[in-house]
Order: structure tokens, then sequence, then C-alpha cells
């Protein structure tokens, strides 16, 4: 295996962080403007406008390039999958707070272990089962069934979760068989069309900050998933997986900020299980690969 150049990883950790920040940007603008539009339209700005951004891209790559695909029907309904999985976290987040809805979407990864040995065959052991179990025990310290403060709308943070493990399961299948650029231009041309065929019925007319907020959506979403290719060419995903945990930190800051909304210790608590079992999860899966067991 080459080494990476000097400085190599503290370049790929600068570039996801500043990846996970716009994508923090990405959700709290969203919840903010779920006062004024339906979930439906902005989840239509955040990819036609991240369509736009990424034409600006295309004399880089090439306009034909990145549509070249060896499974566009595996690539189309993978990224349909991730449009769904954006409509339920803006669901979600219109009646909850940013940062429970961002500690359950945590779960996402410890599903996707679960999902890679049923439909991939890898091998799990007890130990990660084990960190799996702990995880979940995690999401019902935050939602607390049965205590009389569960929202409906937490069901639909669990179907994000468990339908982004099975978008991230689908992007893994497609590794080494597509280009980045090819599986980024898809999923947004996917978003793009899908969306735009169902927004004439949840179409209300934007003003010019309306405009500005659904532009912004788009930008955040394109440049956030632009700095991640770039981060992942850098640094290796084991490196940077556990890097996304940030993202909480990022929103509970703008939810007590712009929402006044601060997680009660359950949430804390809750995160603090998940995102120790999900970084025990990635540290063993990258044992494993280093050693040849997984």
């Amino acid at each position: 295996m080459t080494a990476s150049p000097p400085g190599a990883n503290l370049r790929g950790i600068s570039l996801f962080l500043s990846a996970i920040f716009l994508f923090a940007c990405l959700d709290t603008l969203a919840k903010y403007m779920t006062r004024d539009f339906h979930v439906m339209q902005i989840a239509w700005g955040r990819y036609v406008f991240s369509s736009v951004f990424l034409l600006a891209l295309v004399p880089r790559y090439g306009f034909v390039r990145p549509l070249r695909s060896a499974r566009p029907w595996f690539q189309f309904m993978r990224a349909l999958l991730l449009a769904v999985v954006s409509l339920m976290f803006f669901t979600s987040v219109s009646y909850l707070p940013l940062a429970d809805v961002t500690a359950i979407g945590f779960a996402a990864p410890l599903i996707l272990t679960g999902l890679a040995h049923f439909v991939l065959g890898e091998r799990v052991g007890i130990r990660r089962w084990l960190a799996i179990l702990v995880g979940f025990v995690g999401v019902l310290v935050i939602i607390r069934p049965g205590f009389g403060v569960m929202h409906w709308a937490v069901f639909v943070a669990l179907a994000m979760a468990a339908s982004n493990a099975a978008y991230q399961l689908a992007t893994r299948m497609l590794a080494g068989v597509d280009s980045a650029q090819t599986t980024i231009f898809f999923t947004n041309l996917v978003g793009s069309v899908a969306f735009s065929l169902l927004i004439p019925f949840f179409w209300s007319p934007p003003g010019l900050a309306g405009w500005a907020g659904l532009a912004a959506l788009g930008f955040f979403g394109g440049l956030g998933h632009y700095l991640l290719i770039q981060a992942f060419s850098h640094a290796p995903a084991s490196l940077l997986a556990p890097y996304t945990y940030t993202a909480i930190l990022w929103v509970t800051f703008t939810g007590y900020l712009i929402f006044d909304q601060l997680p009660d210790l359950w949430t804390i608590a809750g995160a603090a299980i998940i995102i120790a079992s999900g970084i025990y999860v990635f540290y063993r899966e990258a044992y494993l690969r280093k050693t040849g067991r997984l």
C-alpha cells in the first residue's frame, strides 16, 4: 500500500469536518424554513440547487463521464432512497429538536453493520453485535417509549435512520463499480427530477428571502458532498467516519441559537451511548480489515 503524502490525513479530516459543518447548516436552515414551506418544497430546493451547483463542476469532469454507470438502475434506486431519507429527515426536524433527530440518525452506521452481515455476508462478531445492541439502548433512552413523551415524528426519524443505513449499504455496493462523481451526479439528478414532478402539488410562491433560502440549501448540500469526495481522496474512511459525530455539536449550538432548544439530559445520555457504540464499531472494523479478518 502506498503511503499517504505528508499532511494528507490532516487535509482529509479538515475537509470532512467542513462537510459536516455544511450539512449542519443545511439541516438548521431546513428546519427554519419549515415554518413557511412544505417539506416537499424544501427537499426540491435542496436537490435542484445542488444540481445547479454541480453543473458548475461539469467543465472539470466533462458532461458525459459522470453519467456513465456500470449499474444505472442500481444508481437510480439508491438515489431515490436518499431522496426519501431527505424527506423523512426534513419532516422529523419540523416537529422535533435538531439534536434529537441527529442523535437518532447516528444509529444508521450501527444498522448498516448488521445489514452488511446479512446482505454482503460480512462477518460480524459478538463484540460488534453487542455494540449494536448497546447503541439501540441509546436510541431507547432518547425516545423513552412508554413515558408519555414520544412524539409520532420519532417513528419518522427511526425510519430515516434505517433507510439511511440501506442507502449507505447501496453506496458501499457501488464502491469500485462507479466513480464518486458518477454517484453524486446520479444522486442529485434523480432527486431533482423526482421532487420536480411532485412540487406542483406543494408549491408556495417564495419571496426573495425564500428563493435565497432554497438556493442556500442546495449550496450547502452540493458543496458538502463535494468536500466529502475530496476528503475521502485524502484519508481513509475508517479515519474519517468517527468525525461524523461532531454534527451533534453544531446542531446543538444552532438549535439553541436559532430555536432556543437544548437537548435534555436523556438525549445527551442516549447520544453519548450511541456515539460510543458507533466509534467502537468503526475502530473494530478498521482493526479487522487491517488484520485481514474482515
